[in-house]
């Protein structure tokens, strides 16, 4: 009998790392955020954050994976709230950049524009084109790990985002897919 390597059931499976950070390629991407709370001393705290994901739609729901230790996860649940703000990729570097700032790490120490939020008392950051103002809605605590799920009170976007042909090749999201390495999403393509 004549094995067809084509075949989806004749491709080897071969057992796969279960620590994240040992994923060499990574077989699921997060996209990368940049997370504005605020800091006890009500001045803003900026980290870039790859664990945010969509969960439903009906409330607008997100969750934030976190360490319990990370001020983000601190000022959150303190404050209750906070923005997600959608980099592009050409803010890679000063993205990655901001986690290797000493606290208390500012929008200003970190280079970037605070924008004042509509809804919530964090600020969002200029230079990102999309915002999600988020209000605490509850947490899962696993060890020194947190999941921060994230009711969405509110929403902007760059005008200019909402008229491009290709708003994808406009914004150009960013991944986080192992250690210095991320891809981009470059065009939006139809089914």
């Amino acid at each position: 009998m004549t094995v067809n390597p084509n075949d989806p059931a004749a491709k080897q499976k071969v057992p796969f790392p279960l620590e994240r950070m040992a994923w060499h390629p990574s077989p699921l991407m997060n996209q990368v955020t940049l997370v504005t709370t605020l800091n006890e001393d009500g001045s803003s705290n900026v980290a870039p954050k790859s664990c945010v994901s969509l969960m439903i739609f009906r409330p607008l729901l997100l969750a934030m994976g976190c360490n319990l230790a990370h001020w983000t996860a601190q000022n959150l649940r303190r404050g209750l709230e906070c923005v997600v703000n959608v980099p592009g990729a050409g803010l890679a570097s000063e993205t990655w950049a901001t986690s290797e700032l000493p606290h208390p790490r500012t929008l200003e120490s970190a280079g970037l524009t605070p924008v004042a939020s509509r809804l919530v008392k964090p600020p969002g950051i200029a230079e990102c084109r999309a915002h999600f103002e988020c209000a605490y809605e509850r947490e899962l605590v696993y060890g020194e790990e947190i999941i921060l799920l994230l009711r969405v009170v509110g929403a902007t976007i760059d005008q200019e985002v909402l008229e491009a042909p290709d708003p994808y090749a406009l914004m150009r999201p960013f991944a986080f897919l192992e250690e210095k390495l991320y891809g981009v999403v470059e065009k939006g393509v139809k089914l």
